[in-house]
């Protein structure tokens, strides 16, 4: 059982400082419990001499009551939260929600104190929701500890938020818009359980169908990250940002995109403002699933078609391609010399059978994702009759259809209609516009997701220790740079081209050097200009410490004197490390790029692209991601920049530059994935006129160690595998580009075979099913392949991670012409050595009480094995006997 189900599903709860006097938090707590109608055991406990709180009973101590606790409730002022910890503990309550606030208004103060609290709850075996938490409401249960003002009724979707003045907002207009919540819960300062902890938990509960979040803070990017891809597979997730202004990277104008690009990754829809949380929640609980990208709209008018399709570009949305019925809409639409066919305007006067007809047509069409319906009323109209006929027609249809009803006098009718059957249904052209490009950003989400890219960057281990060694040679010196040959080193292993450049420590050695070949320009070299994004808000005022064009020694020695007379004036404190000199490089037909890492301070590192050289405005065009990065991300990362336009207009051919640099962008991602303690790296790179990339220069720090909140691809869980012929095999990660030999492998199954492995028939796998099995979270899920070397997939052993109750799940299959041969079991024996490593307390499995193989196979393994009377038998094998779960 995971840890968190006291907290959702207690069999006895125990309030803290339970009173009936007036204003108390005791008093508002006990109220909303009892008014619930909470029906399983209730204890009150008060240092006073109470009886009886609201009629329920009250003791003075813990220690008087007799029966076991699941939950307590701690109503408390601060100073007693640690004494009443320990006393809970010592009765064996594990669960606890603080609903204690105050605790400092100070963030440093909060932070200490939290700590605090953490470390008594880990000593104790406590899990603790809160402080400053608004409270726990189950409706489902009949629970209402908290502190609300309202409680909500009963639904499919969670709440999950940090405030509990954006939660009592929420609540309000929730329950005004008869809206219900299967949870809904406010974890304030979060000083044990977070935000992922509850998603994780929510997300294995199949009443509830979505998620609304609200994050102040991101204590821990990658455990968020990874809940929220768990959950977002098969759930809704919609999350809004607030709280305290967070610092922005460097290198960057602005923060504003960073948590778009935080959630999108991990399939969530952000929005940008309460309404746009309100709204995007009916929206998505309303939606039918949208296939393609592509609106058509239909209107009884010229004018609000337009507004629609004004809007509908404003936010680069698409309109859908109507030409495959043409001929029909020629006599039922007008304006079509002016328009074309979508947006179709038909007449005022329009009979309902003739919007029937119409829809019907049109929901046909291929391609289309979506209808968008615009009513306006006049004298020929009859709005509740249309809206009477088009609701059983709506609900049956192919595509989402949204209706727009125009006015509010002769509509009223026909709107209630539409709410009352689910239906959605918006006031203005803009607005449906705007519901319709909300679903558009879901959808994308979800793809980001289920996606299968080419291959990504690779690069040999012994390259990655060299630079690993050279990065802790560094920081053993207490350097946060590297110097110019260590920057150059590091590109240099990871494949890029720089141009040539000589590095001399010192005037003398500068000036004995009797063979340049001029022309050359010269750097001087200093600490600050080793930090990478060394400039202000406009990068083109910066001192670069360059001269270019240099063509004689007596022009060298003149550039040197100047150069170290302005790094005197404008960088004093700056130590001078040397100078370096390169060839020189014409730029008439080259483009220069700038690519790099920066890191949030939340989030952690972010990939850069966008413009360089002198003249760009580097920081209005750069762009970021979050690495990993693969061949789709960078190039999606290149379209969105100014740079991708000028490289469009300029380049011969570039399909083949955006090649290279998608290229370059992967090796910058795996730099941050296999060195986590670069915080910043900024290079130049010129694009030459044969589509080749080279580096003129780069800068390099070092800071903590911060991972990428994505897991990458691991790597280290790769090994060979001997089969008893002799035979050698890769034992793998399932990787995203796996998905044809997978489908393969599964058309080489028997139709046995899949039923037992998916406990039915199967006669097909689409593409949607075969990405979401290769393109998994390497966090919670794990898929080993056994590959030859042309990647034809032979046996796959697939394991789901219950980080509620800390069990691993499993499934294995065989090709056909490796059975009986001992295949099956050294997957399991690979199965069972990394549950082992992930430490988890026992391995568990379904099958089907017909599929005598395997359940021979997981005896020969150790598993204990129960079958029951649906046809399904229950495998176990124990790991940890004295563990217990995590969730």
């Amino acid at each position: 059982m995971s840890a968190l189900a006291t907290f959702f599903n207690p069999d006895s709860i125990v309030v803290f400082g339970a009173s009936e006097r007036e204003g108390s938090m005791g008093a508002l707590v006990m109220k909303n419990i009892v008014a619930a109608g909470y029906d399983k055991t209730l204890i009150a406990i008060n240092l006073k001499p109470y009886t009886q709180v609201f009629g329920v009973p009250c003791y003075q101590s813990l220690a008087k009551i007799k029966q076991p606790i699941d939950l307590a409730i701690i109503c408390l002022p601060a100073e007693n939260i640690a004494k009443v910890l320990k006393q809970i503990a010592k009765k064996k309550i594990r669960s606890a929600v603080l609903l204690t606030g105050g605790i400092s208004r100070q963030k440093g103060a909060t932070r200490a104190a939290n700590q605090g609290i953490r470390d008594l709850a880990i000593k104790l075996g406590i899990r603790i929701i809160g402080p400053n938490s608004m409270g726990v409401m189950i409706p489902a249960l009949k629970i209402n500890a908290s502190f609300a003002h309202l409680f909500p009724s009963v639904g499919t979707t969670a709440f999950v938020g940090q405030s509990a003045a954006m939660g009592s907002a929420l609540l309000d207009w929730a329950v005004g818009r008869g809206i219900g919540f299967s949870h809904f819960i406010t974890v304030g300062a979060a000083a044990d359980v977070e935000i992922a902890d509850i998603v994780d938990y929510l997300a294995a509960d199949r009443r509830v169908k979505s998620i609304l979040l609200n994050i102040e803070t991101l204590p821990d990017a990658r455990r968020l990250m990874t809940a929220l891809r768990a959950a977002s597979r098969t759930k809704k997730v919609l999350a809004i940002r607030s709280g305290l202004k967070d610092p922005v990277p460097a290198g960057l104008k602005s923060r504003d995109r960073v948590d778009y690009r935080f959630f999108r990754r991990a399939g969530v829809l952000e929005a940008e403002s309460m309404d746009g949380l309100f709204n995007g929640f009916e929206i998505l609980n309303r939606m039918k699933p949208l296939f393609f990208e592509s609106l058509a709209i239909i209107s009884n008018g010229l004018g609000t078609s337009m507004l629609a399709l004004n809007r509908l570009v404003q936010l680069n949305g698409q309109l859908a391609d109507m030409s495959s019925i043409k001929d029909a809409l020629k006599d039922i639409t007008w304006y079509q010399d002016e328009i074309g066919f979508n947006p179709m305007v038909v007449a005022p006067n329009t009979s309902t059978e003739g919007y029937r007809s119409l829809l019907q047509m049109v929901d046909k069409v291929k391609g289309l994702g979506a209808i968008m319906l615009v009513v306006t009323p006049n004298h020929r109209s009859h709005p509740m009759r249309l809206a009477e006929s088009l609701v059983p027609l709506i609900k049956s249809s192919r595509h989402m259809v949204l209706t727009c009803w125009l006015g509010i006098e002769s509509v009223r009718e026909a709107r209630e209609l539409f709410d009352r059957h689910n239906l959605l249904n918006f006031d203005s052209p803009s607005e449906a516009v705007e519901a319709f490009m909300i679903m558009v950003h879901h959808e994308r989400n979800q793809t980001s997701l289920r996606e299968t890219p080419p291959q990504s960057f690779s690069i040999q281990a012994s390259n990655k220790a060299t630079v690993a060694s050279l990065i802790l040679s560094v920081k053993q010196k207490n350097r946060k740079y590297l110097t110019w040959v260590e920057a150059r080193t590091v590109l240099e292993i990871y494949g890029f081209n720089l141009v040539g450049s000589n590095f001399y420590t010192s005037q003398q050695q500068l000036f004995a050097e009797p063979d340049q070949a001029y022309p050359v320009s010269l750097r001087l070299v200093h600490e600050a200009y080793c930090y990478p994004f060394a400039y202000d808000d406009n990068p083109r005022t910066r001192w670069r410490g360059v001269v270019i064009s240099i063509n004689d020694f007596n022009e060298l020695k003149g550039a040197t004197q100047q150069l170290l007379s302005d790094q005197k004036k404008l960088f004093p404190g700056s130590k001078v490390l040397g100078f370096g000199v390169q060839p020189m490089r014409r730029k008439m037909d080259s483009l220069v790029f700038s690519m790099g890492l920066t890191r949030d301070s939340l989030v952690g590192p972010l990939v850069v692209f966008g413009e360089g050289g002198s003249t760009a405005d580097i920081l209005a065009d750069r762009r970021f991601g979050l690495p990993p990065l693969n061949s789709n991300h960078t190039r999606k990362l290149i379209y969105r920049s100014h740079a991708y336009s000028v490289l469009s207009e300029r380049s011969d051919n570039p399909e083949k530059d955006i090649e290279e640099l998608s290229t370059a962008l992967m090796a910058v991602s795996q730099i941050a994935i296999d060195h986590p303690e670069i915080e910043g790296l900024e290079a130049n790179l010129l694009l030459l006129p044969d589509h080749s990339l080279l580096v003129l220069g780069v800068a390099i720090n070092l800071g903590k160690s911060f991972p990428s909140p994505i897991v990458p691809y691991p790597i280290h869980l790769e090994e060979s595998l001997i089969l008893k012929d002799g035979q050698e095999l890769v034992l793998r990660p399932i990787r995203a580009e796996d998905e044809a030999e997978l489908k393969l492998f599964f058309e080489r199954m028997t139709a046995e075979a899949l039923r037992f492995r998916f406990f039915g028939s199967r006669l097909n796998f689409e593409h949607r099913e075969l990405a979401a099995m290769c393109q998994i979270d390497y966090d919670r899920e794990m898929a080993f392949v056994a590959v030859d070397q042309y990647q034809r997939i032979w046996g796959e052993v697939r394991t789901w991670k219950d980080v509620n109750t800390n069990e691993i799940e499993f499934a294995v299959m065989v090709d056909p012409e490796m059975q009986g041969k001992g295949f099956g079991s050294q997957l399991m024996q690979r199965m069972i050595r990394y549950s082992e490593n992930e430490k988890a307390i026992a391995i568990v499995a379904e099958i089907m009480s017909d599929n005598e193989p395997m359940l021979r196979l997981a005896r020969h393994c150790g598993f204990e094995q129960v079958c029951q009377d649906d046809g399904v038998c229950m495998v176990k094998l124990e790991l940890r006997k004295d563990a217990v779960s995590t969730g």
